[in-house]
């Protein structure tokens, strides 16, 4: 081991430098108060955010707590409001619960982001079923830049069984995550959404593609976390 006094000043100070300023454009770590949190345990808000119910949405109780069921027939929850506004950086997580409805509802958009003035910029987290009792991630991100999506028929995961998801985007790199693990990844020129946006939970944006299942939290942060930064069933506040 080299002796403290024989390391070089100018390392010892990059070194403290790059920990300060977070030599990654990941974190693992979030800062608690730059994440928002939307427990989905009411009809009338999303967290601390207003929110109005369509279709006809009920809360139901989960092992892991109160959660929303949608039941895939103009069921959704409308949020005027982007956590994520002027993001380039940022991670979605969503809890949720499919159910087995295929070949009806197999395609929802069950979280969307959208520019109200800029229709080109939208950020999506969705879902495909299959005939097998399985469902399979979609990640999407579109400015009039550029688009992704990330998405793989063979990377299957049972319905009827609660999961997280995981999008994340680093200001170049979309990668999407299922139950902490890393799926899929592809580069993007992605511009921010702005203020001026809305947010669909349970279909898309203008009415179409509807998720019948459960849906319990979406969590919301501005970087790009990485899978042990994630926050577990367990941590989930009431």
């Amino acid at each position: 081991m080299t002796p403290s006094s024989q390391i070089p000043k100018t390392l010892i100070l990059g070194i403290l430098v790059c920990a300060a300023a977070s030599c990654s454009t990941s974190r693992s770590t979030p800062d608690d108060n730059d994440s928002t949190l939307w427990r989905l345990d009411r009809l009338d808000r999303a967290g601390s955010v207003p929110a109005r119910a369509e279709g006809n949405p009920t809360l139901v109780d989960t092992v892991h707590g109160p959660a929303i069921h949608f039941d895939g027939d103009e069921d959704r929850l409308l949020v005027e409001h982007n956590p994520l506004a002027e993001q380039n950086q940022f991670t979605i997580e969503v809890w949720f619960n499919p159910a087995d409805v295929w070949p009806a509802n197999w395609e929802p958009r069950f979280f969307h982001i959208e520019s109200l003035d800029n229709p080109d910029r939208r950020i999506t987290v969705e879902l495909r079923l299959n005939d097998q009792q399985q469902w399979y991630l979609d990640g999407f991100l579109k400015s009039e830049r550029d688009a992704l999506t990330l998405i793989d028929e063979t990377l299957v995961h049972p319905v009827n069984q609660w999961h997280h998801a995981a999008l994340t985007f680093d200001g170049t790199t979309m990668r999407t995550y299922v139950n902490g693990a890393l799926e899929l990844e592809g580069t993007v020129d992605f511009e921010p959404i702005g203020t001026l946006a809305r947010t669909s939970i349970g279909a898309r944006l203008n009415r179409v593609h509807w998720f019948n299942g459960l849906m319990l939290a979406v969590r919301m942060t501005p970087q790009a976390l990485e899978p042990e930064a994630f926050l577990d069933w367990e941590k989930l506040p009431d």
